[in-house]
């Protein structure tokens, strides 16, 4: 792990520093009464009770009291170890907490270019899987790296003493050969471990992302009878994942019944070694129960470390959220904006998605108040055009500038509040329609919600429902129409009253009695706002002041309707291309 990296998951435990040092506290107390107390007491008191020296006896409340030897270290031992356990939990679960909520809240920070990069089912099981496995293997690391090696440091402080006394060098041996044999399966595994680790999660974000898509796309697979091979393609997923896991499973488990090995010849060599020297049957019992209490921390630790490797691919992939370098970086001494007024201007403007150009030298001077609508085939450029004045993104080349002020010079939060959006398929939060409308503005009062609702034309259709404000829009708001969804999202509009609006098709979702409405209310809002209506059909953009018409990722030409269908024959051959379909399709209806 990098020192960066230990640096910021030390941060995450800042304020638990007392707790982790009484946890190590209570470490000691239970690796010393496991390693040093157990064999002790088997060796230096139960032979003088069994075997007592010559005229001596005990009375019952002494052999009482030795017997509670033996239930008191364990007490003492559970109690200590339980305690060390639960302090580190304790640390690791704030640990837990305060990585998801900076996981959270730098995805929030993040521009639209991080998820055309990664998909919401591999971001999904990051911040809930991965970071669940790593708080286990964090939470088990330090329980056991505090406890294991005081434990294997009082069985080898008894081991060296037993040694010591009995002269003989050759249980030190021992030592010395099978405790390196206690690492190697850990070492063989560890690049193995790593490898399918990283691929295992992988493959559980491909199919998150699988069952989220499905999800997604209900409608869709039912009209189109494709659960068959849905079902077929989530199975082939689910069957890779498998054979992944059991890699992973054969590599992990491996390395149990080799340490095992080691153990028992490692066993078996003491004993062959303490008979055939003559080692009273106390000694030998003693040292056995001294050498468990080395090597089987020892082989608990050595697990951890397994789990450590097969976790770093999952600190891999937590860092690469938390270290992203957004390509729309805040300033760092960003300009003072207030109220925008609108003066949106392009100068150069070239912009690519993975190295395909898709705006290309886009120059526009677009006065303050103006209603522009964008006009083009699909894939002209509309829509990279107004994300851009969003900023989203940041162009490869030129400059886009509201006010005079570039856009890379004001902070994200101070221009984002001077617009207001409605995409061609708003997303509701599962909560009431009263608070999906006042998201718009912090501090709105119930008077002002229901004003923006009414100029939506919305607050009827609000009225009818059997809870009105108070109803549940259900997730993604899929328990209201498109109509009334796309309402509720032009009443957000409304409430926020910002200076530049961004509408792509804002009224397609609705009848044509309410688009006559919406329509005069969108009028109203363009006449003093800059606003750009990405334009599917001519019919919502008659009442703008400029159109904005694109081709092959250039603006080709910028006027009035009359004006272009005067000059501008890309245009007019748009223009009338759609106005006979609308007449043959008109036809066909009467």
């Amino acid at each position: 792990m990098r020192t960066k990296d230990f640096t910021r998951y030390l941060h995450y435990l800042k304020g638990h520093y007392a707790t982790l040092l009484l946890a190590l506290v209570c470490a000691l107390i239970f690796g010393a009464s496991s390693g040093l107390g157990i064999p002790v007491i088997v060796k230096e008191v139960l032979p003088i009770i069994f075997t007592p020296p010559e005229g001596v006896s005990y009375t019952m409340w002494q052999i009482a009291g030795i017997a509670a030897l033996i239930p008191a270290i364990f007490i003492v031992r559970g109690v200590f170890g339980f305690l060390s356990a639960y302090l580190i939990g304790f640390c690791a679960s704030d640990m837990l907490r305060r990585m998801k909520n900076d996981i959270f809240a730098k995805v929030q920070e993040y521009p639209l270019a991080f998820f055309d990069e990664h998909t919401t089912g591999d971001l999904y099981v990051r911040l809930s899987n991965d970071t669940t496995v790593i708080q286990n293997v964090v939470l088990k690391s330090i329980s056991e790296c505090l406890r294991e090696p005081v434990q294997m440091m009082g069985a080898a402080g008894f081991l060296g003493y037993t040694i010591y006394n009995i002269g003989n060098p050759m249980f030190l041996l021992v030592l010395v050969v099978f405790a390196p044999l206690m690492i190697m399966p850990v070492q063989l595994m560890r690049r193995r471990l790593k490898r399918y680790a990283r691929e295992n999660q992988v493959s559980l974000g491909e199919i998150s992302q699988r069952f989220s898509e499905n999800l997604d796309a209900a409608h869709e697979v039912r009209v189109f009878n494709l659960q068959q091979r849905e079902i077929g393609r989530f199975n082939a997923q689910n069957s890779h994942y498998r054979k992944i896991l059991l890699k992973l499973i054969k590599y992990e488990q491996t390395q149990q019944p080799l340490m095992e090995i080691v153990t028992a010849l490692m066993i078996g060599a003491v004993f062959f070694y303490a008979y055939s020297s003559k080692i009273s049957f106390p000694t030998f019992a003693a040292v056995g129960i001294a050498l468990y209490f080395l090597f089987d921390p020892l082989k608990r630790f050595m697990r951890v470390m397994s789990d450590f490797y097969k976790t770093t691919p999952l600190f891999h992939r937590i860092n690469e959220i938390l270290d992203y370098e957004s390509p729309v970086p805040e300033p760092e001494n960003p300009a003072e904006v207030g109220r925008l007024t609108g003066n949106v201007r392009f100068d150069g403007v070239d912009f690519a998605y993975n190295e395909k150009i898709v705006l290309k030298d886009a120059t526009i001077d677009i006065p303050a108040g103006t209603s522009c609508a964008l006009v083009g085939e699909s894939g002209a450029g509309k829509s990279t055009f107004a994300k851009l004045v969003m900023r989203f993104y940041d162009p490869v080349a030129g400059r886009v500038s509201i006010d005079g002020i570039d856009l890379r010079d004001m902070r994200t939060f101070d221009l984002r509040k001077n617009l207001g959006s409605v995409p061609q398929y708003p997303v509701l939060f599962n909560d009431t329609i009263f608070n999906n409308i006042a998201m718009a503005k912090e501090d709105a009062t119930p008077e002002e919600v229901y004003e923006a609702a009414r100029r939506a034309y919305a607050h009827e259709l609000i009225g009818q429902l059997e809870n009105g404000y108070d109803t549940m829009v259900g997730e993604r708001g899929d328990r209201l129409s498109g109509g009334q969804k796309q309402r509720i999202a032009l009443a957000r509009v409304f409430l926020k009253d910002a200076p530049i609006l961004i509408l792509d098709e804002a009224t397609s979702a609705l009848d044509s009695n309410s688009e006559t409405f919406i329509q005069k209310a969108l009028d109203e809002l363009m006449g003093s706002r800059t606003c750009f209506i990405i334009a599917h059909r001519f019919s919502t953009i008659r009442n703008v002041k400029k159109i904005i018409v694109f081709e092959k990722g250039k603006i080709i030409d910028f006027g009035a309707h009359d004006e272009l269908m005067g000059h501008c024959p890309y245009y007019k051959g748009l223009y009338t291309r759609q106005a006979l379909t609308a007449q043959a399709e008109n036809a066909v209806n009467a």
